[in-house]
């Protein structure tokens, strides 16, 4: 048997094309797969930075609507073993409930405070109005933002969190995601796909030097800087933006930092997982719009490399069908891409507490750019709905 290899120039072009988008994607997955892991190990290392008169730092809990968390996260975020700090309950209003709850554990722990945000005021995003009551109860020159619905990973989370605080240092961005064990909904394994995607864009960028969000579940910052930049006054127009936003604002390559060790990670719990995956990507569609674009250009371009990679084999073998040649060359092609590109992922997954993903990665990394469109078609559609009555 005589293999033929005189095919059109178009043919070899579209073989190349594939060999290099693949090997292109797979690289750029293996880069951040790196950035995370050495980062991540670093952290590790570096444990709880020691010496001199640690900083102390006010734990700012959102605790609107979470009544019934609070007496399962609280525990959590007061036994944290580090020797300067308080933790500062923002509460809805001043139901019964809220007032019991919190009074069993102020009569158990003095350094927990609570303040309540008023009944009347919806001009005002309630997520900053809550932050920026929590901010001014706080006595400490750190401040470190979280939910009532979050857990932290250990009684090392604060020590692993202020080790970060070196001189010059103001802001740290911390690492939080979904309690992966409760969702057993259809589309689990997307939405941890989704969301190793999601943080290790953010993260990989603030890594490199180029900051530009991050999550409120697990971020801290000095409150000078927040009293620098006026508060929230120039977001008042937005409901939500009280951390991506904020971040892009105030971070920069010299003054932020990132803890990835695992004890330093927060996992947050939703009664309704594929509820709130959805609700949280319309946010951050909105607010990236006003962020930093790179980092998204850069996903974008990656991800239309995966399509590409894939789509130019297809052409090479609908164009020569009967020929061994091609359908080798474009299985090869394929066989250089995904292995690689699988392995990089879950690495990332490794790295930020995820389930290990296997052969559902390039399907999924196919099929993220048309379910982002989606949802950029869907914010586009509610946009007003992000907006207080002064936007």
């Amino acid at each position: 048997m005589t293999i033929d290899f005189a095919l059109p120039p178009v043919v070899w072009s579209l073989l190349a094309a594939s060999v290099i988008l693949g090997l292109g994607y797979a690289l750029w997955q293996w880069h951040r797969a790196r950035v995370l892991t050495r980062h991540a190990a670093a952290c590790e290392e570096a444990g709880v930075a020691g010496g001199g008169e640690p900083l102390g730092v006010s734990v700012i809990v959102d605790g609107r609507n979470e009544i019934g968390e609070l007496r399962h996260c609280l525990p959590h975020f007061l036994h944290q073993d580090y020797p300067r700090f308080e933790v500062i309950v923002v509460a809805g209003d001043q139901n019964e409930a809220a007032s019991d709850t919190l009074s069993e554990f102020r009569a158990q722990f003095d350094n927990l405070k609570v303040t309540f945000t008023p009944r009347d005021s919806r001009a005002l995003s309630p997520k900053k109005l809550a932050l920026m009551l929590g901010i001014k109860a706080s006595q400490y020159p750190v401040v470190l933002t979280t939910t009532a619905n979050c857990r932290p990973s250990s009684e090392r989370w604060l020590s692993l969190m202020m080790s970060r605080f070196e001189p010059g240092v103001d802001v740290v961005l911390g690492y939080s995601h979904y309690r992966y064990s409760r969702d057993r909904g259809s589309g689990r394994f997307y939405r941890v796909f989704d969301t190793v995607s999601t943080g290790a864009q953010w993260l990989v960028s603030a890594i490199t030097g180029h900051p530009y969000r991050g999550t409120s579940d697990n971020l801290a910052y000095r409150r000078e800087v927040f009293d620098a930049h006026k508060g929230f006054s120039e977001l008042l127009h937005l409901q939500w933006g009280d951390d991506d936003v904020w971040v892009s604002r105030i971070a920069t390559a010299a003054n932020t930092r990132v803890q990835l060790a695992r004890e330093s990670q927060l996992h947050a719990h939703y009664d309704h997982m594929s509820h709130a995956h959805s609700v949280l990507k319309m946010r951050r569609d909105f607010t990236s719009s006003l962020v930093r674009r790179w980092p998204r250009v850069s996903q974008s371009l990656a991800s239309l490399a995966a399509i590409g990679h894939l789509a130019t084999a297809i052409a090479a073998v609908a164009l020569q069908p009967t020929s061994p040649v091609v359908i080798v060359a474009a299985l090869l092609s394929l066989l250089l891409t995904w292995p690689a590109a699988i392995a990089a992922v879950r690495r990332q997954c490794r790295v930020l507490g995820a389930p290990q993903l296997l052969l559902s990665v390039p399907l999924f990394a196919l099929w993220r750019p048309v379910v982002n469109c989606f949802y950029s078609l869907q914010e586009r559609r509610h946009r007003r709905s992000n907006y207080t009555i002064y936007g």
